[in-house]
This record gives C-alpha cells, sequence and structure tokens, in this order.
C-alpha cells in the first residue's frame, strides 16, 4: 500500500489540489449568491435574466 502511495504520489497532490480548488470555487459561488451578488460579474443594468439573479428586481411581464 505505501509503495503504491510512493508512485503514485504526483497524481494524488494534482487530484488533491484540483479537488481544492473546485471546492473553493463553489463555495465563493454560494456565498456570492447568498449575499446577493450576480454570477456573471457585469453589471445587471440591461441584463435580460437579472430578475433571476435578483429577486428584488420585478420581472416586467408584457
Amino acid at each position: 500500500m505505501l509503495a503504491y502511495i510512493a508512485s503514485h504520489m504526483g497524481y494524488i497532490i494534482v487530484t488533491l489540489v484540483l479537488f481544492l480548488v473546485v471546492a473553493a470555487v463553489i463555495v465563493r459561488m454560494v456565498r456570492d449568491k447568498k449575499s446577493g451578488k450576480g454570477g456573471c460579474g457585469c453589471g445587471c443594468k440591461g441584463c435580460a435574466n437579472a430578475p433571476y439573479c435578483h429577486l428584488q428586481i420585478p420581472v416586467d411581464k408584457d
């Protein structure tokens, strides 16, 4: 078992680093969503999806 871990240490480290990066991105997205920030990174002026990102903006139903 230790020989297997030692021979595949590079793969294990890269996998753990990628997992941590993905987890950090997901945590940040959840925090941004809970704080009311949009997910696209640009302003909401003129955005067709603004009512769905920010529920306090009224939806125009024409």
